[in-house]
């Protein structure tokens, strides 16, 4: 078992109220490890608050209001998205080495109020569509403490053996995001107009990820910053990660996953409009997509716990290919319901994949620094599929290449995860248990 790495820390090390005691040897604390439900409910709550669920599930229902009330160009305003979201890709590995530095509980104190500090100056100072891009951009770069990357950390800091199940379910709490702040903005934009509901978004995530930071939300004993020795941690250095051909490899995969489902997910009502199909139809098809990625990521969790995470990702990799073949052959209204769960399936198991498979070849010592990278991967690929398939689409190109280019790239993904061996994963308990019977 991989331990700390070096000594005791003695008696000024408390005993966390979760129950581990601060050098005791990893996975053994006591019966209350891996059992840190309380934190990992705090992780959710932040989750459900975070950028992908506030910033960008809301976009597509404030812009067209602000561009009808402001007379802003709506080109320019619809447009504000791509700056701001591959803004938010290039801090990701900054907000990492912060919770690995500092704690995730300190920056999600101070974050959560900055978060809300951008919405307020988007809804009171934006008084032009360029201005409105700026503060969209200084929003996502102030919602450093609503990334996936830092609690991601926090989750496989406390979380061992269940550590899938976890980070699941952490994901998870996304989607129910997703669910409530877009119609939450909605109400708040016919009651009291676009100004006034930005700054009430603003203070509703801002300050549910302060609560739960507050109370729910403790670094585990091995991961508290406080502690004085810096090999308490498990792990590999960020810059001898960045030298690994498996750092590579999991970057590439990710790219490839994400480009090919985020590509055609968001561009599914466009898809489903060429095909002549009624405006009910698109709606149910991309709830489709959101119930199967809440699924997914759950039964991801299940799997990543009990069989090698390699394989359980190339088979959730693999999933979509048969939606996409099936709407290949006969796109019909069933075929693109088939493909929107099966897309959905994917999507769901990425984000945990990756922050999964990170900790077992990487280790915690800098998870939030290397899994930020990886995600910085991930937010480039999410900005240019979607561009690359839309403007396809836009030139009314048959969707058919489109979908084989798609298969493609996942076949790709399966075959490099393939090429990783349990050599490549060093902090999997597993093996180690396995070794020892």
């Amino acid at each position: 078992m991989h331990g700390r790495g070096g000594g005791t820390f003695g008696a000024s090390v408390p005993v966390d109220e979760v129950g581990c005691v601060a050098g005791a040897p990893d996975h053994l604390c006591n019966a209350h490890y891996d059992r840190a439900w309380r934190v990992l409910l705090g992780a959710g709550i932040c989750m459900f608050c975070g950028q992908p669920a506030v910033i960008l599930f809301t976009f597509g229902i404030m812009v067209p209001a602000v561009a009808t009330s402001t007379g802003w160009p709506a080109v320019v305003m619809a447009a504000a998205i791509g700056p701001a979201t591959f803004l938010t890709s290039l801090l990701a590995p900054v907000a990492g080495r912060m919770a690995d530095r500092f704690g995730v509980q300190r920056v999600a104190l101070i974050g959560g109020p900055a978060f809300a500090v951008g919405f307020i100056a988007i809804g009171t100072l934006s008084k032009s569509s360029v201005q409105f891009a700026i503060l969209l951009a200084l929003t996502c770069a102030l919602g450093f403490a609503a990334t996936p990357v830092i609690y991601a950390q926090l989750v496989s800091s406390w979380f061992e053996k269940r550590r899938g199940l976890a980070l699941s379910l952490m994901f998870a709490c996304t989607s129910l995001g997703v669910a409530f702040w877009s119609p939450y903005a909605a109400a708040l934009l016919v009651r009291f107009g676009w100004r006034i509901a930005y700054a009430i978004i603003g203070l509703s995530a801002g300050a549910l990820i302060f609560v739960a930071a507050l109370f729910l939300i403790r670094d585990a004993p091995r991961a508290d910053p406080r502690l004085e020795h810096d090999s308490a941690l498990p792990g590999v250095a960020p810059k001898d990660a960045f030298k690994s051909a498996t750092f590579w490899k999991l970057a590439v995969v990710f790219m490839l996953v994400t480009g090919a489902l985020a590509g055609t997910s968001v561009n599914l009502p466009i898809l489903l409009k060429q095909h002549n199909l009624p405006l009910t139809t698109t709606a149910g098809v991309i709830s489709v997509v959101g119930l199967a990625m809440f699924l997914g990521r759950l039964l991801a969790g299940v799997l990543l716990d009990k069989f090698y995470s390699p394989y359980v990702t190339s088979g959730f990799t693999l999933i979509p290919v048969a939606g996409f073949l099936t709407v290949a052959l006969e796109p019909s209204v069933a075929a693109f319901f088939v493909l929107a769960a099966l897309i959905g399936f994917g999507l769901g198991a990425e984000l945990n994949a990756a922050a999964y498979i990170a900790s077992r070849a990487f280790g915690l010592k800098a998870f939030g620094a290397i899994y930020g990278a990886i995600t910085l991967a991930y937010g480039i690929a999410s900005a240019l599929g979607p561009a690359l398939v839309g403007g396809m689409l836009a030139a009314d190109t048959d969707s058919r290449p489109i979908f084989l280019v798609c298969i493609a790239g996942l076949a790709s993904a399966v075959l490099i995860l393939l090429s990783i061996r349990a050599a490549d994963l060093p902090f999997d308990y597993r093996d180690e248990e396995r070794s020892a019977t």
